[in-house]
């Protein structure tokens, strides 16, 4: 059958990306105790493609994920498992660069603080993975991760004769690094920043523990960011950080932010 998508001709661009995108797929990454976390990935590839070629064979990139799992796309050591798909993808694309992108939720078992109420918690995660083909083999890697906490305001604590206003906070980390990392680490650090954790089940005496915590650990969103840069400059592993905080004010009709980036 006539193939135009690699038609040869004298085009007047390369193209830098070129791909699928809203891939929906189903994803296992292994936690840090080893134990299989299912999840749905959107994900999107993409290749760049010469001047000289007039289109790339798309129905490949779909296809290469069935090859990484069975039924599933399987991946224990994040970083290290995307920059093995993306040499497999510019080979089979017959391209010198590679992008890989997924959104996806990691979900994490939780108990509450004094009921031990267990319940699962789903984090907001996303990987951006690039390879290019030369004499180095530059790969970069980026892992963010979205982590919700509570916050209660110093401010309305201190001016306040009965209690303080609290809100539901977001903290993204996205971050590079060498060795080996996990998700539960970038989580376990952002929480301990925060007023208190965010729980999936929480009984009458848990809420006695989270309000109080909370009230004794006020946290402006300045605060949040400045607490989990430190503790992520602090760690040989981390390269390069930056961190977003979002808080949906309970008292006002805004939210407040704060962000810092870092390139240790």
């Amino acid at each position: 059958m006539l193939d135009i998508q690699n038609t040869k001709g004298d085009f007047k661009y390369k193209i830098s990306k070129v791909g699928v995108s809203n891939v929906i797929y189903p994803v296992t990454l292994k936690n840090k105790k080893g134990i299989a976390v299912f999840t749905v990935g959107n994900i999107s590839m993409s290749v760049s493609l010469e001047r000289d070629l007039k289109g790339a064979n798309m129905s490949r990139l779909p296809i290469l994920l069935s090859e990484f799992g069975e039924n599933t796309l399987e991946i224990e050591d994040i970083k290290k498992d995307i920059k093995i798909l993306l040499l497999a993808m510019v080979k089979k694309m017959e391209s010198r660069d590679g992008y890989f992108e997924m959104e996806f939720d990691f979900f994490l078992k939780k108990k509450a603080p004094i009921s031990a109420a267990e319940g699962i918690l789903p984090y907001k995660c996303k990987i951006n993975g690039s390879l290019h083909l030369n004499s180095s083999d530059e790969y970069d890697f980026i892992l963010s991760v979205e982590v919700p906490v509570t916050t209660l305001c110093p401010c309305s604590k201190a001016i306040s004769q009965y209690s303080a206003h609290n809100q539901r906070g977001y903290v993204q980390v996205s971050l590079r690094y060498n060795g080996l990392m996990f998700i539960e680490d970038i989580i376990e650090l952002v929480e301990s920043s925060a007023s208190c954790d965010i729980y999936p089940i929480l009984k009458r005496t848990d809420e006695k523990y989270v309000t109080e915590k909370a009230y004794e650990n006020p946290r402006f969103v300045e605060d949040m960011v400045r607490l989990v840069a430190e503790k992520l400059d602090e760690d040989h592993r981390v390269s390069w950080f930056e961190i977003s905080s979002r808080h949906l004010e309970s008292i006002h009709a805004h939210d407040a932010f704060a962000s810092i980036e870092i390139n240790k």
